[in-house]
């Protein structure tokens, strides 16, 4: 199957407006699983929908369907994406705080064994190893943009013909309403993609690619939407982080916990990984930008990077935070927020393999670490306290005594034993809502625990 090389400006795309409705009314959505399952003060539970891709294609072990971005609020509506039964990507919608769930699956694009992804060799072909999950991000401006089945591949990227989720109810759910596979960002065609993911603060919107290799030697990417469009959309504008340095074997992969957009600062934390053995994966890194990304600085407040221009690398002074070697258990994988005080946090695991904090002093810029009671997704709350979302539930800390965390709400956790668990981080209500799959069955689980703020731009 070809890509599609025409990218469609906003001028094609409000005059095909008419066209796209008319396809819309022909291609009803399908529904969800009807009302919530579980309804308690605490904790509530719906079923997204029943047709989720079977984990029975994927290697043993591997996290299956669910990654950042997986779900995401705007504007008062949820939505969801994942791979299907019909080994495309569905998306859903509900209207919060209980809306059913409306599920359409999108044709153009099929998983298979076969299919060739791209022009990364051997491992663009793998099937179901658990990398090539779907990500899903929604613009200020109401576009819903989708990413998915990448492993050192061609890109694959669609996203709606109109600004859907400024106005929802205004559009009937279907497929017509997404544009066509791109293989690009209105620039060139773009290869070697791994990992991305979309990140909004409600103003910017910003797109991370892993490019041109895989663990141990790969360049990390940023790509900028704005007024309706990629403003920074080729691989030479959008590079920020170079696979080349002077240690281990000459290259490494940046692998980051997360970026994090707070009061018109963006905060980048990462480690390092010098091959595709997970101990090779060495020091805590941070970087941080005042001027939507185009200037980056480490954490002394020294220039080491301007995107497109001149890129960070493992050489760049200051670059780690805390130095950690290569050889422990310290790995990839893990979590990033910047609490409403400013102060930045990083879940990992540890040297031992158990998971540890770090912390940055918004005054002082100091770094400190400790132990951490449990190991998930850290989500932003009100009051200074912060939410880490597991497996096994939804914990709450202060934000200056992590250590001291209590369990809010345990999790019905036979939802998520097919998938690795995803957390709605743009939704700033009462609740807090967390994506799984067990069997075919794809469900949201909605934690209750009091008004949070919206992230500041």
């Amino acid at each position: 199957m070809s890509l599609m090389n025409s990218y469609l400006p906003l001028s094609q795309i409000l005059a095909s407006s008419l066209a796209v409705l008319l396809a819309a009314s022909e291609l009803p959505a399908t529904a969800g699983n009807g009302p919530p399952q579980t309804n308690s003060p605490s904790l509530r539970v719906s079923s997204v929908g029943t047709n989720g891709m079977p984990k029975n294609i994927v290697p043993k072990g591997a996290d299956w369907n669910f990654g950042p971005g997986s779900l995401w609020t705007h504007r008062g509506w949820q939505y969801a994406a994942y791979w299907d039964d019909a080994c495309q990507v569905s998306v859903a919608r509900r209207r919060l705080p209980d809306g059913l769930w409306s599920v359409v699956s999108l044709p153009g694009y099929q998983r298979t064994t076969n299919l060739s992804r791209g022009r990364g060799g051997e491992i663009s072909k793998g099937f179901g190893d658990g990398h090539e999950k779907v990500s899903l991000g929604i613009s200020p401006d109401g576009f819903i943009h989708l990413a998915f089945d990448h492993h050192v591949s061609t890109l694959h990227y669609r996203r709606s013909l109109l600004p859907v989720a400024e106005n929802p109810a205004a559009y009937s759910w279907s497929p017509g309403l997404f544009g066509p596979l791109q293989d690009h960002l209105g620039g060139p065609s773009i290869e070697g993609v791994t990992y991305p993911s979309f990140t909004s603060d409600g103003q910017g919107f910003t797109l991370y690619l892993r490019l041109n290799g895989g663990s141990g030697s790969a360049d990390s990417h940023f790509f900028e939407y704005a007024n309706g469009r990629w403003a920074i959309n080729s691989p030479k504008a959008s590079k920020l982080i170079d696979k080349n340095w002077s240690g281990g074997d000459r290259t490494v992969s940046a692998y980051p916990f997360g970026l994090t957009l707070h009061n018109g600062r963006r905060h980048l934390a990462w480690c390092w990984r010098d091959t595709p053995d997970a101990s090779t994966c060495h020091d805590l890194c941070y970087a941080y930008s005042d001027d939507n990304g185009r200037t980056w600085l480490n954490n002394a407040g020294q220039v080491i990077g301007i995107t497109g221009e001149k890129c960070i690398t493992a050489d760049s002074p200051g670059v780690a935070v805390w130095k950690i070697p290569p050889g422990t258990k310290y790995v990839n994988g893990g979590s990033m927020l910047v609490d409403e005080g400013g102060m930045v946090h990083v879940l990992a695991r540890g040297e031992t393999g158990a998971p540890v904090h770090f912390l940055r002093d918004a005054t002082t810029s100091l770094w400190s670490r400790q132990k951490s009671p449990a190991f998930g997704t850290l989500i932003g709350g009100q009051d200074n306290w912060i939410y880490l979302a597991s497996e096994d539930g939804l914990h709450r800390a202060s934000a200056s005594q992590f250590g001291k965390m209590e369990m809010l709400v345990p999790a019905p956790a036979e939802l998520f034993k097919d998938s690795r668990m995803a957390v709605d981080r743009m939704r700033v209500d009462a609740w807090i809502s967390v994506i799984g799959q067990t069997g075919r069955k794809i469900s949201v689980v909605d934690y209750r625990v009091g008004e949070r703020k919206p992230p500041q731009p």
